[in-house]
């Protein structure tokens, strides 16, 4: 069994339920989700019940509950400190106070890639909530826009574990990689389009 194996091992085992609802949380309220590997846990945990349909279930609603608290967090303190932060006179309101209106306008013309999409791809997901509020973008559309990501987040690492069984890790990041790939190259189109309209526009 691998160090990161043994580990979740020894969490679930005292925690239970309760280990991936915390490091689900953790994830997304801040950026401890640069180190909190939520995503595996539910994947490991997975593959270890994988032929008990009950504690599945359990083990999903308690990953998916604690993403979307994790992601509520998050936006709550992106939208508590994003103001102090772009009022802020140094070199780092000055940088948000150029990109905020751009983020925001971005956001609010592509919820469904920049926070549904990016609720699946890691990395991305540590900072979209933070990001979101920050930007000024409504509460309620970010929820809507939220919450089927968070959603398929939960199912997508469950079933990993599920269907790899003991390949739990390798798979997870093997999907990890391409999501994060796709999106990028999602990104990209979807900048080349906005850059094409603002052309257009001064033009």
């Amino acid at each position: 069994m691998s160090d990161v194996a043994l580990i979740l091992s020894q969490v679930l085992d005292t925690w239970g339920p309760v280990a991936l609802f915390v490091l689900a949380i953790l994830e997304t309220s801040f950026v401890t989700g640069l180190v909190v590997p939520s995503g595996t846990a539910a994947a490991f945990a997975a593959a270890v019940s994988r032929n008990d349909p009950s504690t599945l279930v359990v083990i999903t609603v308690a990953t998916v509950a604690g993403g979307w608290v994790g992601d509520f967090v998050g936006y709550l303190i992106g939208s508590w400190a994003g103001p102090r932060l772009v009022d802020n006179q140094g070199w780092v309101g000055s940088v948000l106070r150029r990109h905020q209106a751009t983020a925001g306008r971005f956001l609010g013309r592509h919820p469904l890639y920049s926070v549904t999409a990016a609720r699946l791809v890691s990395f991305v997901r540590t900072l979209m909530p933070l990001s979101a509020g920050m930007s000024g973008m409504r509460l309620l559309p970010y929820l809507v826009f939220e919450l089927p990501g968070v959603v398929l987040w939960g199912l997508l690492y469950v079933g990993i574990g599920v269907l790899a069984g003991e390949s739990w890790r390798w798979v997870s990041s093997a999907v990890g990689a391409g999501w994060m790939a796709l999106f990028a190259l999602i990104g990209f189109v979807l900048w080349l389009r906005n850059r094409r309209g603002q052309v257009g526009e001064d033009a």
